[in-house]
Formats: C-alpha cells, sequence, structure tokens
C-alpha cells in the first residue's frame, strides 16, 4: 500500500487518472483545511480520510465523494459551530501559549539539547563564535558612525576645503589660509561663527625635561562655540585670548605637573619664538581628554593669537593661497549649506581680486570627514565608509554561517525526531503547538551562545581595543545590548523556522509505522546550505591571499632608492641643530659605521606638497602645473642612492651661499612635454615667483605610499632650515651606531632632545591601516572557516549514523575501508568543489576592485585563487575523513546489531 506524502520529507509518486479520481476532491480537503475548528485540523483530515475510504468500499467513486463534501461543509466554520456558539470544552486542546504549554516548550527543549550533546555543543560552539565575531564588529562599525556626533551642532558645523584647478587636473585640499576664517565670519550673514586649527608637532621643556608633543593644536577663542568641549578649569571665553597662551587636556596636565595646580604655570614650548630656543607658554586652562571618537584630538590648545603675533603676514591679502590651516565653521539654523556652498564657491577671487586664480572653496559637512574624505592634507587620519561596509558584510556572513549550521543539523536530525513528533500528535499536540516547541529550543541555543559570547567577547576586548586604538565597551553605548539581544532572538527565530515547519508537518501514521525517510529534496537544500557556507568561506580566504601578497609586494617593491638601514632624526625646530648641524654632519660621517649624513625638509614617506610650477616644453611653450616641491642638500641623492639620468647634482654651499638650481624627476619630464633628460637640462624653472634652472634629471623614486602614483617632483637645494636629518648605518652593527649618533648628538646639540626612528619601522606605521584589515580580515576568516567545517563535522557525524546498517552490508559483500570512505567523502566534497565554482568569480570581481586603491598593485593570478580553494578543500577533507574513517572501520557485527 503507497505511503501517503509528507510535503519535503516523504516522497510523493505520480497517481494515474483512475487513482486521482478515487481519491476526496481536492476543493473539498482545501475548505477543510482552511475553515476547520481552530486546533482541530490534523484530527478532522484524519478522521473524514478514514471515512471516505469505508465510504469508497461500500457506495462507490461518486457517492463518497458527495458524502465527504457534504462532510466538509458540516465541519467548517460557521457551519461546526454548536447552539451555544462554542466547541465542548473537553475536545479542544490547550492554547499554544497556554503558561502549561510555555512551560513544557523550555522542559523538552532542556532535554533534547541534554541528550543531543554533540549536536547541542556544534550549534552553541558556530552560535558563540558567530556572535562574538558579530559583536566585535557592531562596537567597531558603531565606534566608527559615531565620529564627532558628541557635538552638540553636530549637524552644523562644516569644512571649508580649497580646490587646486591645473592643467594635470584638480586637487582638493582640507586645508585654507587664515584669512578665510574672518572673511567669511564678517560678509557673510550665514554664518554664526568661524574657527581655526593649526596643528603642529613640536618639544615641549619642563623642569629641564623634554617631550616630543604630536598633538599641539593652536586655534582660536570661538573653538569652544563651535565644537562642543568644556573646560574643568579656566574660562573659556578669555583662555586663548593672549597670545602665548595654553590649554592642557587632564592626562597631558598631569605628565607635566603631577598633583600641582597647572594654572598659571610656564611650559617651554619650541614653537614661534625668534631665538629657535623656546618660548615661555602660560597655562590658562584645564581640559577633559578629547573622546577617541573625534576626527582630531589634542594634547594641547594654543592660542592662534600667537601665530598672529609671530607671523603677522599670514593675515595679508598675498596669503590667501598659504593652504596651512583648517577652518570650520558654524552656520546658522535653517541655512541650506549646498546653496551657501555655491555661493563661497570663488570666496578666493572675490576677496582678493584676482579673477584668473585656480582656487575655488567648497565646504564638507563635519558627518562626512571621518569617513568619507579623501582629501589632501588631512588633519589626522581618517577611515574609510568602505571598510564600513566590509566589515558590516563580513559579520552578516558569519552569523549567516552560523545559522545556517544549526538550520542544517536541524533538517538533517529531523529523521531521528520523527517518532517524537508522531507520539506528540498522536497525544493531541496540534501544528502550532509543535512550532512553537522547536523554535523555543533554536531560541534558547542562540541566547545560550549569546552568553557565551558576551564572556568571550568582555575578555578579548582589551586585546581588540589595543589592536584598533579604540576604547570600546560592551556597556556603551546602553541600547547596543538590547540589539545584539534583539538580533540574537532573531537568529534563533530565523534559524529554527524552516526546521520546526518540517517535524511540525510529519503524520503520525507514517512516522509510527516506520515509513518513513528524508527526501531528495531535503538532501538537496542541506548541500545548498553548505555550499552557500563554503562560498562566504572561500571569498574571505581569497581575500586574505589577495592582501598578503599585495602587502608583500608593497614591502618588496623597489621604490627608486636604497632603503637599507636608514635612520630618520627629527630637528623639531631646534635652532641649535639648525646651526651646528655642518660640524654635527662632519663629525658623524668620519665614523666607519656612518655610510652617509644628509638632511631636507620633509621626509619621503608622507608625500610631499604640491606647488604651482612654471617652465616651457621642448618647443618652448610656456606649461604650468602642479609639482610636489621639497629642499635637500647635496649629500641627499648619495645618502639615499638616487640615480641622476642626466645632468649633474648640487654642490655644496658656502655659508651664505644661495642656489636656485632645480632636479626634477622622470615624471615630471612626461608632464611638461620634454622628450628625453637631456631636453630638460638648462630650462627655466619658477615656482611662487622665484626662478630657477633644471640642472638634473633622477630617476623616480616613490615620496609617498603606494597607494599614490608617482607625481611630477621638484628638488632644491636648501640653504638654512630643515626638518629631517636622514643617517645611513651600517646594517650589521646597528645598536653600535645608534650609540654612535647619540654621543656625538649630545656633543653638538646638549639642549636638544634627541628624536629618532628607523626607516622600516616608519615604513610599518605608513602602511598601518592594510596592516590591521588584512590582520582581522585573516581572523574572520579563520572563524568561518572553523564554523563550516563544524557544520560539515556535525552533517558527516548524522550521515554516517545514519548509514550505520549500510556500511555494515557493503563490508559483508566485500567493500573495502577505502571504498566505503571515498562513498561517504563524495556526498560532502561535492558542495564544496560547486562552492569554488561560484566564490572564484565573485572573488575576482571584489579583489579586482579592491586593488584599484593602489596606484602600484599586483596582477591578479590563478594560483591565488586555487590556493585558497585548496587550503578549503583540505580542512573540509580532513574534517570529513575523521568520521569517514571511524564509520568504515566499526565491525559490521555491531553495525547490524545496532539496527
Amino acid at each position: 500500500m503507497g505511503r501517503l506524502t509528507n510535503g519535503e520529507e516523504n516522497e510523493s509518486q505520480p497517481l494515474n487518472r483512475r487513482t486521482a479520481a478515487r481519491r476526496p476532491p481536492s476543493w473539498a480537503a482545501w475548505l477543510l483545511s482552511r475553515f476547520s475548528p481552530p486546533g482541530l485540523e490534523d484530527e478532522l483530515q484524519g478522521d473524514l480520510l478514514e471515512m471516505y475510504a469505508y465510504w469508497l468500499k461500500t457506495g462507490g467513486v461518486r457517492g463518497a465523494r458527495w458524502r465527504y463534501a457534504l462532510a466538509v461543509l458540516r465541519l467548517i466554520r460557521p457551519f461546526s459551530w454548536t447552539t451555544t456558539g462554542q466547541i465542548h470544552d473537553e475536545y479542544q486542546p490547550l492554547s499554544t501559549l497556554h503558561p502549561d504549554m510555555i512551560r513544557n516548550y523550555f522542559k523538552t527543549a532542556f532535554r533534547n539539547l541534554l541528550k543531543n550533546r554533540v549536536y547541542s555543543l556544534i550549534n552553541l560552539v558556530g552560535l558563540s563564535a558567530g556572535l562574538t565575531c558579530f559583536t566585535l564588529i557592531a562596537l567597531w562599525v558603531y565606534n566608527e558612525l559615531s565620529y564627532d556626533t558628541f557635538n552638540q551642532h553636530y549637524d552644523r558645523i562644516f569644512r571649508v576645503t580649497t580646490t587646486k584647478k591645473s592643467e594635470n587636473g584638480r586637487s582638493t585640499f582640507a586645508r585654507t589660509g587664515a584669512v578665510v576664517a574672518n572673511t567669511l565670519k564678517d560678509n557673510y550673514p550665514e554664518v554664526e561663527q568661524t574657527v581655526r586649527l593649526r596643528r603642529r608637532e613640536e618639544v615641549v621643556q619642563q623642569g629641564g625635561k623634554q617631550t616630543l608633543e604630536s598633538n599641539i593644536i593652536f586655534t582660536d577663542p570661538s573653538f569652544f562655540d563651535v565644537f562642543s568641549y568644556r573646560l574643568i578649569r579656566g574660562n573659556p571665553a578669555t583662555a586663548l585670548n593672549e597670545p602665548y597662551s595654553m590649554i592642557l587636556t587632564e592626562s597631558t596636565a598631569r605628565n607635566y605637573f603631577g598633583d600641582k595646580d597647572p594654572m598659571g604655570q610656564l611650559l617651554t614650548v619650541f614653537l614661534y619664538d625668534s631665538t629657535g630656543r623656546g618660548a615661555n607658554y602660560t597655562i590658562t586652562g584645564i581640559i577633559p581628554d578629547p573622546p577617541k571618537n573625534a576626527h582630531f584630538t589634542f594634547s594641547m590648545l594654543g592660542s592662534f593669537r600667537t601665530l598672529e603675533v609671530f607671523k603677522p603676514e599670514i593675515l595679508t591679502t598675498e596669503a590667501w593661497s598659504e593652504q596651512g590651516y583648517y577652518t570650520y565653521l558654524l552656520l546658522k539654523k535653517g541655512v541650506d549649506y549646498q546653496a551657501f556652498a555655491a555661493k563661497i564657491a570663488h570666496l578666493y577671487a572675490t576677496h582678493t581680486g584676482d579673477r584668473q586664480t585656480d582656487y575655488l572653496s567648497n565646504l564638507q559637512p563635519l558627518a562626512d570627514i571621518h569617513l568619507r574624505s579623501q582629501l589632501k592634507e588631512e588633519i589626522a587620519d581618517t577611515g574609510t565608509i568602505d571598510q564600513i561596509y566590509i566589515f558590516s558584510t563580513i559579520g552578516l556572513f558569519i552569523l549567516l554561517l552560523a545559522g545556517i549550521n544549526y538550520t542544517n543539523l536541524a533538517t538533517a536530525r529531523s529523521v531521528g525526531r520523527a517518532k517524537e513528533v508522531g507520539i506528540k500528535k498522536v497525544v493531541g499536540a496540534i501544528k502550532s503547538q509543535l512550532i512553537l516547541s522547536y523554535l523555543v529550543e533554536s531560541i534558547i541555543i542562540a541566547l545560550l551562545a549569546l552568553l557565551v559570547s558576551g564572556l568571550v567577547s568582555q575578555l578579548m576586548l582589551p586585546f581588540f581595543n589595543q589592536f584598533t586604538g579604540k576604547d570600546l565597551s560592551l556597556v556603551d553605548p546602553p541600547l547596543l545590548l538590547l540589539f545584539l539581544t534583539g538580533i540574537t532572538v532573531l537568529l534563533g527565530i530565523l534559524s529554527g523556522l524552516y526546521p520546526a515547519f518540517v517535524l511540525s508537518a510529519f503524520k503520525p501514521v507514517s512516522v509510527l509505522k516506520g515509513a518513513f525517510k528524508s527526501s531528495a529534496r531535503g538532501v538537496v537544500l542541506r548541500q545548498s546550505l553548505v555550499v552557500m557556507q563554503f562560498v562566504i568561506t572561500l571569498l574571505l580566504i581569497t581575500g586574505i591571499v589577495v592582501i598578503y601578497t599585495q602587502m608583500a609586494y608593497i614591502k618588496h617593491k623597489d621604490l627608486g632608492y636604497d632603503n637599507e638601514v636608514l635612520l630618520f632624526l627629527k630637528v623639531n625646530g631646534n635652532a641649535d641643530v639648525v646651526q651646528r648641524y655642518e660640524a654635527f654632519r662632519a663629525d658623524l660621517a668620519a665614523n666607519p659605521l656612518i655610510g652617509g649624513v644628509t638632511a631636507a625638509t620633509s621626509s619621503i614617506l608622507y608625500g610631499l606638497d604640491a606647488v604651482d610650477a612654471n617652465t616651457i616644453d621642448r618647443k618652448g611653450k610656456p606649461v604650468r602645473a602642479m609639482t610636489s616641491r621639497f629642499l635637500v642638500d647635496a649629500n641627499y641623492l648619495a645618502v639615499y642612492g638616487i640615480n641622476l639620468l642626466a645632468g649633474k647634482n648640487f654642490k655644496a654651499l658656502a655659508a651664505g651661499e644661495t642656489s636656485q638650481s632645480v632636479i626634477v624627476n622622470e615624471r615630471a619630464l612626461k608632464q611638461f612635454g620634454w622628450k628625453n633628460a637631456e631636453d630638460a637640462i638648462g630650462k627655466p624653472f619658477t615656482v611662487y615667483g622665484q626662478p630657477g634652472t633644471i640642472i638634473g634629471v633622477v630617476r623616480d623614486f616613490h615620496f609617498n605610499s603606494l597607494q599614490h602614483a608617482i607625481d611630477p617632483l621638484a628638488i632644491y637645494q636648501r640653504t638654512a632650515y630643515f626638518s629631517r636629518i636622514t643617517v645611513r648605518i651600517d646594517q650589521r652593527q646597528t645598536s653600535q651606531a645608534v650609540g654612535i649618533i647619540k654621543r656625538v648628538w649630545a656633543k653638538h646639540f646638549p639642549n636638544a632632545l634627541f628624536d629618532y626612528q628607523f626607516y622600516d619601522l616608519a615604513l610599518a606605521e605608513r602602511y598601518q591601516a592594510e596592516e590591521r584589515f588584512s590582520t582581522i580580515l585573516s581572523a574572520f576568516s579563520a572563524l568561518s572557516l572553523l564554523i563550516a567545517c563544524l557544520g560539515l563535522y556535525g552533517l558527516i557525524s548524522f550521515a554516517t549514523f545514519q548509514k550505520t546498517k549500510e556500511i555494515g552490508i557493503r563490508k559483508i559483500v566485500g567493500a573495502t575501508v577505502g571504498g566505503i570512505v571515498v562513498l561517504l567523502l563524495n556526498d560532502f566534497l561535492k558542495p564544496v568543489v560547486v562552492a569554488g565554482l561560484i566564490a572564484t568569480p565573485v572573488a575576482w570581481y571584489l579583489m579586482h576592485e579592491w586593488l584599484q586603491n593602489f596606484a602600484y598593485r599586483i596582477s591578479l593570478s590563478w594560483w591565488m585563487f586555487a590556493g585558497a580553494g585548496l587550503l578549503v578543500l583540505l580542512m573540509a577533507l580532513l574534517t570529513v575523513s575523521f568520521q569517514s574513517i571511524k564509520a568504515a572501520l566499526v565491525n559490521p557485527v555491531k553495525s547490524l546489531r545496532s539496527e
């Protein structure tokens, strides 16, 4: 006799016309399923099917179909109500949400969890790992999105930016001239307030001890009107009024003065003084340490009036083009910032009278600065919205992996729980009660996983904070815990919903008779979910392979100069170092451990300022282009190993002698239209109205990160000022060489801070964000692989248990252990291979797009994708092989006895 079909879990057989004709009317069966009294659907359907079989046997097909239809009409609502309008209480089952039923749901859920410890543990570990990852990512994402939101006027604060037009395109800078702020405040009624910032890194001296402060900001008294900072000590209206006034953060005040009262005390800062040996600044206020989720932070706030007194030319008309200051404005309520931005676009031309100016102004919302700003000369490092999207997607994917694990294992185990469902239905359980029972079980596992993930996250937070430079907390913001709980409950519901409907749909008669088996459709669904898991895992691991390869390329790429064992010394504005440098250089260069000493105005690791340069092309036509520029001494090219392609190097200058000689790079040749290096020699070259002559051409070398292409470069010979000293040392005796440099430094500059850094460490800092990104991605990729393999382990464990009898019979009829292992592996490795075929083109596209961020990048190669695929396949093979070999080695007598 044929079995009744049951949705996904039972195999259906095609019916011939005669068989179909002997079935009850489909319309009547549909009415019964839709409009039968609540809670009695299954019971009425079963009873009527039995009656229909009797009527069919005694009265024929037509009579049976009529009687079935009439019976359905009598039983469906509203015809089924008694004269009192109610079904007798003794036939009414308990409500699905009755307290006794809810208590029963929890009791049976905990019993099932304890009964199936292995599967419960797999689900708990997978969900806990996924939730831990999601929690850490959620904390990081929230922190990134909350930048600057502590400001009361967050939505009305804007930064003025400057766009410079040139023949080789447009460049937009975060800085403006110092005169822009007052011009906006005095001439535009839409502006409520403006403030200027000037960031400096300088040496601070107190009590004979020198410290390098990298976060000093000079600003106006209006700083407290625009931004929401308060003073603990001092008056915000007057603290920055006078020149050489200084406000300290709480931690900075403790560093310099301990428990003493810092108000009115003096600090010596090697900045804005005519002697170059430090100026005394008076402490006029104490401010709380700025929050870490501000796009700029500071340790000291100096009076901007100091700059105006020391350098009054910054307020002249000629200073409009000196882009060294950050200008922020607070618009009045109701002002359309886009309309106002259009109004001030030609601010430079309007207020300088230069209608031919190449400078344009714009406004950037405070909300966009941290994540949506790609401007040059930023006040501090920024993030990118792309990273928010990437990590949010990774967090959701890993949570999805954990949810798929639960769904897969629950549906696979549904066959083993079929008798449980059959017995529950026989004793009166209705479908909604069964569904809720299994959903409660799923939610309990999810909430237990949330508890475990909370403990693990709390343990990991100190390390995560140290690595990311954040100050994250599980209780800040308070709503985060509520959000995570909601996500967890939703995960439990979604993961358990499908298995709950599958289990609740089993027919008790078929189950208890043993006429039940898993359907092919159910197997396909589970394999599809496994494919999805490994697609996600392969995408992450392929990303790691490509990122690490690109980072290795960056570290080992020829930068155009010899970067082996270079040591940087910072001058930090000390006049003694500038004045006595030549004696220091000669003394140091005489030591055999020193390969050379040179000085320059900038470091070539962090990019160089670009200026307007004018010259003539090979046909004598005037040309102009933005050109990077810095000043070096005559030893620079030799110390860095930069090769001259044509012309000559700078000559050593005598005291007081100046030079107008210029050396350009290969990129400048192309930009200015010169055919070869020799064509450039002798050409005029003018910057800031100062004429010069090109005397040499050097091979292109990198003076910024590899995310940026090499720009045209003009190298000038410095005459006095410089900020960096570079020393090449013997790589076999670095510690001895550093000791020698320190002694010679102390001999010539006893009052100057000895502040040095090795080139390789400075380069590592330059790519710290990329390194951090790849490390976090590596951790999450490993986690996704672990979760996927856990799910695979659970599935193969259950599959081998189901095939115990089959394996025993195969061994009796001569199957080898190897043959059985291959049989078991076949079904579980196919989804991994399919995942590889799907993931490879997607990964190629995503990584190709990521590599576009680098001007100099690797080419995607087949081995990157093959390597990631082989790694995942190997892990899956090891996971499946363990259980497969274990099952194949079982004695067939025991296998058959167990059945």
